[in-house]
């Protein structure tokens, strides 16, 4: 990834997850670590990393037709949560905003602004399901909570695209407000992007798989420039790929913040 001015962008979060899949790391290769130290440090990385990115989101149906959305993504830490800022731009009749600000403690509040709505709204947990714009990702992937979750397990090491991973699980808790059973990451153990990801649904229907490519490192940050989303045996597929931005940006507080970003109710700070 190299800074706006000329590349890529990120990749640890997913979004994206959202975003993503999206935040870089100085890691430098592990031996196989224990599940708590693990996720500890993903956190940690997470944390850390001040994003601006922009790019595109490709959505492909069965018949293989495309849309494609404008996206931008910031990321930073406040005083007590980590927020996240997505944000469909164009076209114009699809533009949504949607604010993650997850707390260092407890569960993350969803803002969300879209269509021809004048006010962000807080979203409940339970539509954290919907889709964003038609695609493969919901709002749940770009929370993308799943290192927090207590049941975290190292099951091995496999090599994914010629790169040794460690194979991460994590469950949550019952009742957890999920609609995910277990999420399985492939962490590259030299830079600790996740090269992919399947998770599981709690009910009926197919597993989500997400597949991570495009390395790049910047000022000693690692992260991905596109990543692929689909669901296994489905023909349609989604890419993020991101075209330009940088980690450690410039955001400021109030980019991320919900009470000026979307002049929402409720305090981040």
């Amino acid at each position: 990834m190299k800074p706006a001015a000329g590349g890529n962008a990120l990749g640890r979060r997913l979004f994206v997850t959202a975003a993503a899949a999206m935040i870089g790391s100085h890691a430098s290769p592990l031996e196989l670590p224990q599940a708590a130290a693990l996720t500890r440090r993903i956190l940690e990385l997470r944390r850390g990393s001040i994003v601006r990115a922009h790019g595109r989101l490709v959505v492909t149906d069965a018949r293989k037709q495309q849309r494609v959305f404008q996206i931008v993504v910031l990321q930073k830490r406040l005083a007590r949560s980590l927020n996240l800022l997505w944000t469909v731009t164009e076209p114009l009749e699809a533009r949504t905003r949607i604010l993650v600000a997850a707390p260092f403690e407890g569960r993350p509040t969803v803002w969300l602004v879209s269509g021809g709505a004048a006010k962000a709204a807080v979203l409940p947990a339970e539509s954290w399901a919907r889709a964003i714009v038609g695609s493969h990702l919901t709002v749940e992937d770009l929370i993308d909570d799943h290192f927090t979750w207590p049941k975290q397990s190292v099951t091995g090491e496999e090599a994914v695209t010629g790169k040794m991973c460690y194979v991460l699980r994590s469950e949550p808790a019952e009742g957890h407000a999920s609609t995910y059973g277990s999420v399985t990451t492939w962490m590259d153990e030299a830079t600790l992007v996740p090269l992919r990801i399947v998770k599981e649904p709690r009910g009926p229907g197919a597993p989500k798989e997400i597949v991570c490519r495009g390395l790049r490192q910047s000022a000693g940050h690692w992260s991905a420039s596109n990543i692929e989303v689909r669901l296994r045996g489905s023909a349609g597929s989604t890419k993020i790929v991101f075209t330009a931005g940088s980690e450690n940006a410039r955001v400021q507080d109030s980019e991320v913040d919900p009470k000026f970003a979307l002049g929402a109710d409720g305090n981040s700070r």
